[in-house]
Parts: structure tokens; sequence; C-alpha cells
């Protein structure tokens, strides 16, 4: 398309020194309002013909904090080391699950997963304390009951 002198190209930019991009500030405003970042006002005021006020604002954006959700995977591996095997492997697995989850933005599975992780971390920590103290009671009675067994006396006589 052509514009109206002939040429393909568009007419150069000249730069207007009566534009202004808001207008002048009305009595009792602020002198320096709010700006954002980028050095856009917040607010900007103007008046229509008829002396009528009007009043330009950005819209206002909430941001919810999302709960961040523990994946537990310091616990899963000292459950999977020192309490109860099985349950320790499952909730390593479910761990990883929750931090991938997490990574990707899914927090209802993230949740999910993290729950579940420590669910199997506490039954693990409870099957693995309890077979601790089973295992000590069991070592304490043997010793006790057994140690006239034990008892070796040795006489060499020459």
């Amino acid at each position: 398309m052509k514009a109206d002198n002939g040429s393909i190209y568009p007419p150069p930019y000249t730069y207007n020194m009566d534009y202004q991009w808001a207008p002048p500030i009305q009595p009792g405003y602020n002198i320096n309002p709010a700006l954002y970042p980028n050095g856009q006002p917040m607010v900007s005021y103007a008046t229509q013909p008829d002396g009528t006020p009007i009043v330009t604002t950005q819209p206002n954006v909430m941001v919810i904090p999302q709960p961040a959700h523990n994946d537990y995977l310091c616990l899963s591996i000292v459950s999977l080391i020192l309490c109860f095997l099985p349950l320790g492997v499952a909730a390593v697995i479910y761990s990883c699950k929750s931090r991938d989850s997490l990574r990707h933005g899914d927090m209802f599975s993230a949740a999910i997963d993290s729950r579940m992780a420590f669910k199997l971390n506490m039954a693990a920590l409870g099957i693995g304390i309890a077979g601790h103290i089973t295992w000590i009671i069991c070592v304490i009675y043997f010793n006790l009951t057994y140690s006239h067994a034990t008892n070796y006396h040795f006489s060499f006589s020459l």
C-alpha cells in the first residue's frame, strides 16, 4: 500500500511536544502518584467534558501463596536404612513422586504423594522402633537366662 505522497514507506515519526500522556494533576491530588516499576502510573485522572472526574486504575492481581508440600525424602532414606526396608523403599518412591509433582507444578498430586510418603515413613519408623526394642529385650533376656551356659571353667593342671 502506498502512502499519500506516493512512497511505500510510512512518513517519518515526529515527536509532538504538545502531547501529554497524562492530564495535569487536579488540585487536592498527590503530586507524586505511585508508579509501577516500569514507570507507568498506577492511577490516572481525567475529566469528562461536563467536569465529571474519570479515575482509571490498573487491575489488582492477588497472588495466593500455595503451600509447599514437604517431600520427606531425608526421612524416607533414614527409614529405609535404619527402620523397615520394604516400607522405606515405598516411602522413597512416593517422596520422589512428590518432588517431581512439585517441580511440574501439580500441587494436588504433590500433596497426595507427600501425605502417602509421610504415612509410610511413620509406619516404617514404628515397625523399626518396635523391632529394635524387641531385639534389645531378646538380647538382654537371653544373656541373663543363658549366662551360666557360657561360663566355662577351665582348669589347667600340670
